[in-house]
C-alpha cells in the first residue's frame, strides 16, 4: 500500500482503475436480479450466471490484443469512453418491459464491458512497468489485487443495496453506473501529459491487414508465447506448481462443501451460512495478504510461500479426517488465503520485471490460462471420487496428491539449483 501513497503517477492511474472496477462490480449482481423479470426467470438467471464467466475464457485473446497496442495510455482513455457508452445503451434497453431480444443485447453489451476490462488489465501492465520501480512492482500488484478482491466481495452487496434505494429502476442504475467509467476517463484525461512520454505510449508494432491475417498472427503469437514460457525455466516451474496448487484448492473447496453436508459438527450455524462464511474468510485472508506492506512480504520468498501453502493445505484433510475442529478449519482457510494473497503478487511482479515489455500482456495471460485449467479439473476429479468411492477416501487422495506434488516440486528445485 505504501507505493500507492509514494508514487503520484501510480496513485492517479490506480484511482482511475478503482473507479472503473467499482462500476463493473456494482452491475454484476444487478444484471442477475434483472433476469428475474424475464418470461422464464430460471432460464434467464442461469444464462446470466454462465455468461458472466465466459469472458474469462478469452483472457489470452485480450492479452494478445493489449500487446498489439502502440499507445497503451491512449487506449485506456478510449476504452473508458466505450465502456461508459455501452452502459448508456444498456440503460436505454432496460426502459420498458423486459423481453428476450433486449435481454440478449444487454447480455452481449455486458460481456463486452467485461472483455474490455480484461483488455485494460493486461494493457495496464506495460504502464505500471514504466511508472513503478522494479523493487516496488510486487507491492503494487499486491495492492491492486487486494483492492480488486475487496471490490469484488463488496460490490455485489452495495449494488443490490443501491438498486433497492433506486426502487429497482434498472435503467437509472445502469445510467449511474456509466458515470463511473466517464469519471475514470476524466481523471486519466486530466493527467494525460504525465503519461505521454512513457515508453508504453510509443511502441512500434508491425501492422497486420485483414481479419484472416490477424487470426493467423494471433495463433502464431500464442504458440510463440507458450514456447517462450516453456523455455523460461523459472516460469515453467511456477506453472507446474500453481497448476497443482489450484487443483488441490479446487478439490478442497468441493470436498469441504460435501463435508459440511455430512458432518454437522463442522457447521457454524446452518449449511448455507457455513459455506458463505468460509468463502468470505478465505477472500478476506487473500485481501490481507495482498495489502501487507512490501517491506514485510519481501522477506517471505516465493519458494518459502509455496512450501507454507503446501503445508497448510495438507493440514485440512488431517483436520477433517481426525480433529473435525471448526476453529482449526477457519484458521487453515485464513492462513491459506493470506499466503496466496502474498504469493500471487510476488509471482506476477517477477514476471513483469523479467518478461519483455512488447509481449508481456500475452505472456502473462498465457500463464494464467494454463494454471487455471486445473481449477475445473480438480473440482470434477474430487467430486467424482466422493460420489463413486466415499468422502473419506477423497480426502485421503487429496492429501496424497498434496504430498506427492510437494515432494515432486522439491525434487525439481534441488535438480535446478546446481544446474543454475
Amino acid at each position: 500500500m505504501e507505493v500507492f501513497f509514494r508514487n503520484l503517477h501510480y496513485r492517479i492511474f490506480m484511482l482511475a482503475n478503482i473507479v472503473s472496477a467499482i462500476g463493473s462490480a456494482l452491475f454484476s449482481i444487478v444484471f442477475v436480479i434483472y433476469a428475474r423479470h424475464m418470461p422464464h426467470p430460471s432460464l434467464a438467471i442461469s444464462v446470466a450466471s454462465v455468461a458472466g464467466s465466459l469472458p474469462l475464457l478469452l483472457d489470452i485473446l485480450m492479452g494478445y490484443l493489449a500487446d498489439q497496442t502502440t499507445n497503451h495510455f491512449r487506449q485506456q482513455l478510449r476504452n473508458r469512453i466505450v465502456q461508459g457508452s455501452f452502459y448508456v445503451l444498456i440503460s436505454l434497453l432496460m426502459i420498458g418491459q423486459a423481453n428476450w431480444g433486449g435481454f440478449a443485447l444487454i447480455l452481449v453489451l455486458s460481456m463486452s464491458v467485461q472483455l474490455i476490462s480484461s483488455y485494460n488489465t493486461y494493457g495496464a501492465i506495460a504502464i505500471i512497468k514504466d511508472i513503478v520501480a522494479p523493487g516496488d512492482i510486487a507491492e503494487a500488484e499486491g495492492f491492486e489485487s487486494g483492492i480488486n478482491a475487496t471490490i469484488s466481495i463488496t460490490g455485489g452487496l452495495i449494488g443490490a443495496a443501491l438498486l433497492a434505494a433506486f426502487h429497482y429502476h434498472y435503467s437509472l442504475f445502469a445510467l449511474v453506473n456509466s458515470v463511473s467509467f466517464f469519471l475514470a476517463f476524466a481523471l486519466l484525461f486530466h493527467v494525460r501529459q504525465h503519461f505521454a512520454t512513457l515508453s508504453s505510449s510509443h511502441i512500434n508494432i508491425p501492422q497486420t491487414v485483414g481479419l484472416v491475417a490477424h487470426f493467423q498472427r494471433f495463433f502464431q503469437q500464442s504458440k510463440a508465447n507458450f514456447v517462450q514460457l516453456k523455455h523460461e525455466s523459472t516460469l515453467t516451474q511456477y506453472i507446474e506448481v500453481f497448476m497443482a496448487i489450484n487443483l488441490v484448492d479446487a478439490g478442497q473447496g468441493v470436498l469441504l462443501n460435501l463435508s459440511f453436508a455430512h458432518q454437522p459438527q463442522l457447521l457454524i450455524g446452518n449449511y448455507g451460512y457455513t459455506v458463505a462464511l468460509v468463502g468470505m474468510v478465505e477472500s478476506i485472508g487473500g485481501i490481507l495478504g495482498s495489502l501487507l506492506p512490501g517491506r514485510l512480504t519481501r522477506h517471505l520468498s516465493i519458494s518459502k510461500g509455496i512450501i507454507l501453502i503446501y503445508l497448510t493445505y495438507g493440514l485440512m484433510p488431517l483436520n477433517i479426517l481426525f480433529l473435525k475442529s471448526r476453529v482449526f478449519l477457519i484458521g487453515i482457510v485464513v492462513i491459506s488465503g493470506v499466503l496466496l494473497g502474498i504469493l500471487n503478487p510476488q509471482v506476477q511482479g517477477k514476471m513483469i520485471n523479467d518478461l519483455p515489455k512488447q509481449s508481456i500482456g500475452s505472456l502473462i495471460s498465457a500463464f494464467y490460462t494454463v494454471v487455471q485449467l486445473t481449477v475445473p479439473l480438480g473440482a470434477l476429479i474430487f467430486a467424482t471420487l466422493a460420489n463413486v468411492l466415499s468422502l473419506k477416501f477423497s480426502w485421503i487422495y487429496l492429501l496424497l496428491f498434496d504430498v506427492i506434488s510437494f515432494l515432486t516440486w522439491l525434487a525439481q528445485r534441488r535438480h535446478q539449483r546446481p544446474t543454475a
